[in-house]
């Protein structure tokens, strides 16, 4: 059976994406950009991604989606 579209499989699914991102590539959401300066294109890349869904997270958990 497919799970519904809703508020916590969303962010159940954030959370997994963002702990996939930190294991594979050892991120820390309080360590910034530092994390990959000098670092190859994929981990830049990967870390964009990471930024992004932090920020979806937080929108999401936080009710900052206003219509």
């Amino acid at each position: 059976m497919k799970k519904r579209f809703n508020k916590n499989n969303v962010i159940d699914h954030i959370s997994y994406r963002l702990t996939q991102l930190e294991q594979q590539w050892g991120f820390k959401s309080d360590n910034g950009y530092a994390q990959v300066q000098g670092a190859d294109f994929q981990k830049v890349m990967a870390y964009g991604q990471y930024e992004a869904l932090l920020d979806m997270y937080d929108d999401i958990a936080y009710s900052n989606l206003r219509g």
